[in-house]
């Protein structure tokens, strides 16, 4: 997708970004006028307007005066977009691409405005019929999510978060049913402005298993993964922190598939994830993770899905992290994530739909590094999203939604409440 503002005090960036998108669409033409069956290509205008009552997620404890320089916690945001999409087949090979500018634009922290690049691209090769697989590669870049920044010296800044990942997988069809599986995986985080829980990182990973499959769909996946990982730009162990410099991870993952009947099927997947670091074993954390999803078609027009799901993540902290003496200290290595989540969708007519989401997020962060009066910190997080979408014409595409989270912890500091509306509409071609 390519995301592109079109604003007028701006005029310049959005005359550099015109020239480029029309540099893209001369490169794609002679795509277009060779189409093969099944080849598709796409553009997307559209721009969302949205109020957000707490940008920044801060708890109603914290003045704003005092860590924004201003008495507002809300913002209008506006987000102009422009994508390109690719779907492109020869032979036995087909190619995927799409490319996005994001521009967003906030009227009172207009320090947030930024226009992120993103891309993915994707070979889906065969070699034969009994030998395929898929080579890809994507790009992302959005600010730091404000909830999980809470209480850092960072949490009001501009941060961006850089994700690029690489992955090529391979498929080996030994009969109908069983397949052998391998892939290779490298995967780059990067923020920037330096956070404490969450470092810079690279991991590189191997993986292979084997899968059972049936004429319904069904399938069930064995697959193990090891990777090593290091934290960029640190060449040296910081000893008085525990910050370590590299680390290795191994997963054990079981996925089952199951189309259940013709209206319900089943997503499901548990795992053991393992994380060691070289020098402070102190930071290593190990435990299960998994989902669950139940997908239902209770009729033509309602569909329900139903989900569980169950991560860990890296998340090191010290005490000295927490600067604002409103925020309660705690330490912590990593983070366990339990989302229960269900999305129902009504297609009141062919052009009209209702959508909804509720999710519940409990998170408790373990690994305590500093001993500390206060307890670990967990917290729980109710979310709401009620969205109509109206689509009258097939190059027309109107959304409005409204969004609702709060979050509480059992310590100080860490709760806020905010709500937002939006409003979203999108030209396709």
């Amino acid at each position: 997708m390519l995301l592109l503002t079109f604003s007028h005090h701006n005029s310049r960036s959005g005359n550099r970004w015109l020239a480029v998108t029309a540099y893209l669409f001369l490169l794609l033409i002679p795509q277009l006028t060779n189409a093969a069956p099944g080849d598709t290509f796409n553009a997307t205008v559209g721009t969302t307007v949205m109020y957000d009552t707490n940008v920044f997620r801060l708890s109603p404890l914290i003045d704003p005066a005092l860590v924004l320089g201003v008495p507002a916690r809300s913002d209008q945001i506006i987000t102009s977009t422009f994508m390109l999409n690719l779907n492109k087949v020869y032979s036995m090979q087909r190619f995927e691409a799409n490319g996005s500018l994001v521009d967003n634009r906030y009227n009172n922290f207009d320090f947030l405005n930024f226009l992120g690049k993103n891309y993915t691209a994707a070979w889906h090769w065969y070699a034969t019929p009994y030998l395929h697989g898929r080579l890809s590669g994507s790009h992302s870049e959005a600010l730091n999510n404000f909830a999980n920044l809470t209480g850092f010296a960072n949490s009001t800044t501009q941060n961006l978060r850089t994700n690029d990942n690489y992955h090529f997988e391979g498929i080996f069809e030994i009969d109908r049913s069983w397949h052998l599986i391998g892939g290779l995986d490298h995967s780059v985080t990067k923020n920037s402005k330096i956070t404490v829980q969450d470092f810079n990182n690279q991991i590189s990973s191997v993986e292979g298993g084997i899968r059972y499959t049936r004429p319904s769909g069904a399938s069930l996946t064995y697959k193990v993964r090891s990777g090593r990982g290091e934290f960029i730009n640190r060449p040296q162990p910081i000893e008085a922190s525990l910050f370590d410099t590299r680390f290795d991870e191994m997963e054990h993952d079981l996925r089952m598939l199951w189309p259940v009947t013709g209206k319900t099927s089943i997503d499901a997947r548990v795992g053991y994830l393992s994380r060691e670091h070289k020098h402070f074993p102190q930071r290593d954390f190990a435990g299960f993770v998994g989902n669950f999803n139940l997908n239902w078609a209770m009729t033509g027009k309602v569909r329900v899905t139903a989900s569980w799901a169950r991560q860990l993540s890296n998340y090191q902290t010290v005490a000295f992290a927490f600067l604002n003496p409103n925020f309660q200290r705690f330490s912590s290595s990593f983070v366990v994530n339990n989302r229960f989540s269900i999305v129902p969708l009504w297609q009141i007519t062919e052009k009209i739909a209702l959508r909804m989401r509720y999710d519940y997020v409990l998170t408790d962060f373990h690994g305590a590094i500093v001993s500390l009066p206060t307890d670990s910190r967990s917290d729980s997080m109710h979310s709401g999203l009620v969205a109509l979408d109206w689509q009258p014409l097939k190059i027309l595409f109107l959304s409005a939604a409204f969004h609702r989270d709060r979050r509480t912890s059992n310590l100080r500091g860490f709760d806020f409440d905010s709500t937002a509306g939006s409003f979203t509409a999108k030209l396709n071609f």
